[in-house]
């Protein structure tokens, strides 16, 4: 049986790549191909001082290469976000020094943003990276597109993200769950789930909160996960305070993935409003819960939802339309309906892993000699 290696936020899985990992591994390709997983997450380097963290990546990419001269894999899958390009090319450069097929897979936020606002020499950097890189794979057709213009024989094929379907979570759960965010029945629930900060667009959220509550007082906001930078949730408690928004919402940190399936149990709807993205896992499992998406016009975004089909699309760094959005959806039970409908027909024909599952296969069977 054929080994791959994984690389990429693991173990433990925590966010969208690591889902996507291990969906992956966890597969029916477990039947053809065995999976092994290698982290290249600087939150388990344990360390904060520059120093100390970058001679911790030092012994990491060391590791790693000892693993791959060790081991006979067949693909070394990576698994890359844009602000983590720059390691990706280290690995992958290790992945070719010891002869073994390299599979670069992009993730995470929208490429222009990271490549126009990188410095002369990083681009340079990237731009050889993208070009030595075996196979490329992004997650929509426009990120593919700006990819080729810099390099024009780049090897790039599009893999959107997929999850497999589940159950809905039990009732009784997640009742337990409401009342333990003191949530009743009556309540008409928001739901955001992702790294809080500005790229995710909280601070927009809690901008457009004074005007929801203006107009219906029965709207709550969850917003689940913990601060994507340092000192952003700290900001984020104080504009609540701030604003006397306490009242309507709820920030309840990182939680295990396990239990994120109570949260879209128990919401009406879910808001993503992002700065950047590339293609958000937690819009899927929205929509794998037939939850309306009241998401932003950037990155993959607009390939995942159709306005007025699927969900509402607003502009980003825009609250008054988030507002907007939400009373409509409060207020109009029949759109509600049509749109839960269309998110959930939308994750059927789309983002369903089974559905995906053969590409994916492909792909790794391309590598063979």
């Amino acid at each position: 049986m054929k080994r791959i290696l994984l690389v990429g936020p693991v173990p433990p899985p925590t966010g969208g790549i690591a889902s996507v990992m291990e969906d992956i591994a966890h597969s029916e390709l477990a039947s053809e191909f065995s999976f092994d997983f290698f982290s290249r997450s600087d939150l388990q380097l344990g360390v904060t001082q520059s120093i100390s963290r970058n001679i911790a990546r030092f012994k990491r990419f060391l590791n790693f290469f000892l693993i791959l001269w060790r081991q006979d894999y067949y693909l070394i899958h990576i698994h890359s976000p844009d602000a983590a390009f720059l390691g990706t090319i280290g690995f992958m450069l290790l992945a070719r020094l010891a002869r073994t097929n390299v599979l670069v897979h992009m993730h995470g936020t929208d490429w222009d943003e990271f490549y126009t606002r990188a410095s002369t020499l990083t681009r340079l950097y990237t731009r050889t990276g993208l070009c030595m890189a075996p196979r490329i794979a992004v997650l929509y057709s426009l990120w593919a597109e700006n990819i080729k213009k810099l390099c024009p024989a780049a090897d790039i094929l599009v893999m959107r993200n997929l999850i497999h379907d589940q159950d809905p979570p039990d009732t009784s759960d997640v009742q337990a769950l409401r009342e333990r965010l003191g949530l009743t029945k009556e309540h008409f629930v928001v739901l955001t789930i992702g790294y809080a900060g500005w790229r995710k667009g909280h601070f927009t959220i809690l901008d457009a909160v004074p005007e929801v509550v203006s107009q219906d007082q029965s709207v709550r906001f969850v917003l689940v996960g913990s601060e994507e930078n340092p000192g952003e949730m700290d900001q984020l408690m104080e504009q609540v305070k701030r604003q006397k928004l306490e009242p309507w919402v709820t920030f309840t940190g990182e939680v295990e993935r396990d239990q994120t399936n109570l949260f879209y149990g128990l919401a009406d709807l879910y808001l993503l409003p992002s700065y950047i993205e590339g293609m958000p896992i937690t819009i899927i499992e929205a929509l794998r819960s037939g939850l309306p998406v009241i998401s932003t016009r950037v990155g993959g975004i607009p390939d995942m939802i159709d306005d007025h089909v699927s969900g509402l699309l607003v502009n980003p760094g825009a609250p008054n339309e988030i507002a907007e959005a939400v009373l409509n959806l409060k207020r109009d039970a029949d759109l509600r309906k049509r749109l839960s409908i269309g998110a959930r027909k939308t994750f059927d024909d789309k983002f369903e892993f089974s559905r995906g599952i053969e590409e994916i296969r492909t792909v790794y069977k391309s590598f063979e000699r």
